[in-house]
């Protein structure tokens, strides 16, 4: 019988695991606790395939809508808030489900990493003069594994890992007891349609919209639209792109994180990966005891 039990579960864009996690935690008195770098954005609901009101109102769900757009959160600052979600669900009886596509959120919760201090103003003016270009060369150069995860077109991200390369970090090497990891079995084919059919949805559901919402709020370059989906469809929102290209670039961007999100979890041997809602429930019920 474990104690404080963790569930994560994880998997790429459109794997289906809000539908796994909301069945699961219905069934084994559990919340969820969302690990989405984009879902923590309030007001960005359609572009994030954000749960609905509807899948909120069946599971009681955490660290949805935590910050504006224009704000920032560290991973380390997702770990703090996820661990005081976990104390409060753990204190009501309750099991937590950790549930996203986010693998260095996930990671940083399940093994407890710790992270280097507040960046050195004098390295981060200095970084601050060059370019995106520069910025990859750099790490290219110096710390060449630092590339593999962090997002290219997202400038503060290129410069925080600048930052931090090379840097005293630590971590769990094992897996706690009272945790158990699934991850979403894919097939890329089925997968790739889904995220067509999904952005037709986003379209239906007005989702230029919200990108122009989000655009002239917070500016055209703030950090949200930085998002996929929503970098996708600036031009199209401000007029210079149409809707077709706008839709063909976000899937093309869809399909690469696909390949990126796969390549972070399957390094990881703590995963048990499922292909059906009956493996998932089986591994959860052994797990819990």
């Amino acid at each position: 019988m474990v104690n404080h039990p963790l569930i994560a579960i994880v998997g790429p864009t459109a794997s289906g695991k809000t539908d796994l996690a909301l069945d699961l935690a219905g069934k084994f008195n559990g919340e969820i606790i969302c690990a989405d770098s984009r879902t923590i954005y309030k007001g960005m609901d359609i572009g994030t395939a954000k749960p609905t009101k509807a899948e909120q109102a069946r599971v009681p769900h955490h660290l949805l809508d935590v910050v504006e757009p224009g704000e920032k959160l560290s991973v380390g600052e997702f770990r703090r808030l996820a661990e005081v979600a976990m104390t409060d669900i753990w204190q009501r009886g309750k099991v937590a489900f950790l549930v996203g596509g986010s693998g260095l959120y996930i990671d940083s919760v399940i093994y407890e990493y710790e992270f280097p201090a507040a960046a050195d103003p004098v390295l981060r003016a200095e970084l601050e003069t060059l370019t995106n270009a520069e910025l990859i060369e750099r790490l290219k150069q110096d710390y060449p594994e630092a590339l593999e995860n962090v997002d290219q077109h997202n400038r503060r991200r290129l410069i925080r890992a600048n930052e931090t390369a090379g840097l005293p970090r630590s971590k769990r090497t094992v897996l706690g007891d009272d945790t158990l990891v699934l991850g979403m079995a894919v097939n890329k084919e089925m997968i790739h349609q889904r995220i067509e059919k999904r952005i037709e949805k986003m379209l239906e559901r007005g989702f230029i919209d919200e990108v122009r919402r989000i655009g002239t709020t917070y500016g055209w370059d703030s950090e949200a639209l930085t998002a996929i989906g929503y970098r996708a469809f600036k031009d199209v929102a401000l007029g210079t792109k149409t809707v077709e290209d706008g839709a063909a670039d976000f899937a093309r961007g869809d399909r690469l994180l696909v390949k990126k999100q796969l390549t972070w979890f399957k390094r990881n041997p703590d995963i048990r990966w499922v292909e059906t809602a009956y493996e998932a429930d089986r591994l959860v019920r052994e797990f819990l005891g």
